[in-house]
């Protein structure tokens, strides 16, 4: 059945209500809140009984940790998702329209639409020829709606060039709307968007963006009820796939000390994910820096903190900080991001913090060892 609120997906299919044992675990292992046993416990009973906790809504960052450590493979960042919108929402101000302008789709005018309009004619043309399905393929590369604002590159790519493309302008993964907390909007982003997808006549979607695979392969089936009829994996999964194979060759050393900032949805898409990462840039010649918080412990870059204490988007500048300031403990002066929203948010923290870091997106500095011109 298809979940229409957060709170469905809190107890995952073939789950009972009654597994969760009330450990708090998930609150201990936050990597934010870092809670003692009895008060972890005494926020989880709160939350399942719909009560004010004491702290949850008022730190919690929405990283996904939680769901990782749950020893009864329930989703708490659900339950906290449906608490904190109810919250929201009775407070009675709604969600922002800046909020609003960033979803794909929610309006004649948005973020992404704007910028598609404002391409070149050469990357219109592009993303009219992504708007066609492309022929049967094992493999068939989806680029969503940050992937479609850089055309050219992608289009015209070598590493990529045997995986057909397909990104109309209107598909979209509904990450935004689902982690602002418009459920019924990223309801119908799915609705949309599965219809775009399940013509594909493909064995396996790669997903450009980091999100998407996490949304089509794992919110999607696991948290909401719909499934895809075809294998989702990550483009940095194919990379990797496609280099320890032989099929794809480093064409040029990229030799430079790079910590790695790992989104905190990553969590959700777990080892093979983290590895991929890691194993790229290594083949690319660059020495893998870890911050002090990674892979299962990954910090909120602070995107999606923006939901919290009623849209107070003043949080998202202290989140972004935190991870810059764990970037400034390693001592490197490159880090590499594999999402867009923590690339965005690094950088801006990054120059308000007079950082001086570079950033990176994580995929144009390996595609470029692959011999693609980024």
């Amino acid at each position: 059945m298809v979940s229409r609120s957060y709170i469905d997906a809190f107890i995952p299919e073939g789950k009972e209500a009654k597994q969760c044992i009330n450990c708090g675990i998930c609150l201990q292992k936050c990597p934010v809140m870092k809670m003692g046993k009895e008060e972890s416990r005494a926020e989880i009973q709160r939350l399942i009984n719909g009560e004010e906790p004491q702290r949850v809504l008022n730190e919690c960052t929405f990283c996904f940790t939680c769901n990782h450590y749950c020893p009864e493979g329930l989703n708490p960042y659900s339950l906290i998702m449906e608490r904190m919108v109810a919250k929201n929402r009775k407070s009675g101000n709604g969600l922002p329209k800046s909020s609003e302008y960033m979803m794909t789709g929610k309006g004649e005018t948005n973020y992404f639409l704007d910028m598609y309009n404002a391409g070149s004619a050469e990357d219109k043309a592009i993303l009219d020829k992504w708007e066609q399905v492309p022929e049967k393929s094992q493999d068939t590369l989806f680029i969503g709606c940050y992937g479609r604002t850089v055309p050219q590159p992608l289009e015209n790519s070598k590493a990529l060039a045997r995986l057909p493309k397909f990104g109309p302008r209107d598909a979209c993964c509904g990450e935004i709307p689902h982690r602002f907390g418009d459920y019924a909007f990223f309801s119908e982003r799915v609705e949309r968007t599965k219809k775009m997808l399940e013509v594909l006549n493909t064995d396996r979607l790669v997903c450009y963006c980091g999100s998407c695979s996490n949304y089509f392969g794992n919110i999607w089936p696991n948290y909401h009820g719909v499934k895809l009829p075809f294998e989702v994996i990550s483009l940095y999964e194919w990379l990797w796939e496609k280099y320890n194979s032989g099929e794809l060759n480093v064409q040029r050393t990229v030799s430079k000390d790079m910590a790695i900032s790992d989104s905190c949805y990553t969590s959700e898409l777990g080892n093979n994910y983290f590895e991929a990462i890691r194993g790229l840039h290594k083949a690319a010649g660059m020495n893998v820096i870890e911050l002090e918080n990674n892979r299962y412990d990954s910090l909120c870059c602070g995107f999606a903190s923006g939901l919290r204490n009623n849209y107070d988007n003043t949080q998202v500048a202290i989140e972004a900080k935190k991870k810059v300031d764990q970037v400034l403990a390693t001592g490197a002066k490159n880090v590499s991001c594999n999402c867009p929203g923590c690339y965005a948010g690094i950088v801006r923290s990054s120059k308000t913090n007079d950082a001086h870091l570079r950033v990176h997106f994580a995929i144009n500095e390996i595609l470029y060892a692959f011999g693609d011109d980024i």
